[in-house]
């Protein structure tokens, strides 16, 4: 993936940024024009959508390898940690510089190399519903559509408050209930794609896990 050079501007860091926190799955971008409206859902497609809320509200804590495919073809990994609510941690592997946590308030990336940092409202991003409390997909996220394969559910969704920003999709097995992967597509087609594996719950975790490092000249970005 290329990372964000220290002569950009704060303008672009921002956007690299919303791509990296944007991301989830190894599948086939669903396309779906950004103007377009959101079908009615079915008594179905609610019922789907109450069973994955509850799976998310039921999520204290959860860790998982994962595997990042840009459009590029450009590939990262590492672990991603969740302790509910609000608590978030990706953690790239090496040679990758790339640190991304959420402390409940601000989606922190940091790039360890450069010794650079910026700070994004969770609650302007996708990955908020990961780790909001209660997980409610009728305020920030707006489903456009659910759709089912055999095994499948997928949710394609936007920001609810900035619809032009892009498109989330997110993949669940439905036998369990579990989250497999997602990507997301932005305004200009760039897409970032993430899948789980490995996923565990349950585990313990220190909230010092998810503080960003103390890095001197920290940007801070709001939406």
């Amino acid at each position: 993936m290329e990372l964000p050079l220290a002569t950009r501007s704060n303008a672009c860091h921002f956007r690299f940024m919303k791509k990296m926190i944007a991301a989830f799955a190894v599948i086939l971008f669903l396309a779906f024009p950004l103007g377009a409206k959101a079908a009615p859902l079915s008594a179905d497609d609610k019922k789907a959508l109450a069973q994955i809320e509850a799976y998310f509200n039921g999520i204290t804590t959860l860790q998982a390898r994962f595997l990042q495919v840009a459009n590029t073809g450009a590939t990262a990994q590492g672990i991603l940690s969740l302790k509910r609510p609000g608590l978030m941690r990706f953690e790239y592997d090496a040679p990758s510089p790339i640190l991304l946590v959420s402390d409940g308030t601000w989606l922190v990336f940091q790039d360890n190399e450069l010794k650079q940092t910026t700070h994004v409202p969770l609650g302007s991003t996708p990955l908020s519903v990961l780790v909001e409390d209660p997980v409610d997909f009728k305020t920030d996220l707006e489903v456009l559509d659910v759709a089912r394969n055999p095994g499948v559910i997928r949710l394609l969704m936007r920001m609810r408050d900035d619809p032009e920003a892009g498109m989330v999709q997110m993949v669940f097995s439905d036998s369990p209930l579990a989250l497999r992967q997602w990507t997301i597509t932005d305004a200009q087609g760039v897409e970032v794609k993430v899948a789980l594996l490995e996923t565990r719950r349950g585990m313990t975790f220190k909230d010092d896990l998810f503080k960003p490092r103390d890095f001197e000249g920290d940007t801070f970005v709001d939406k």
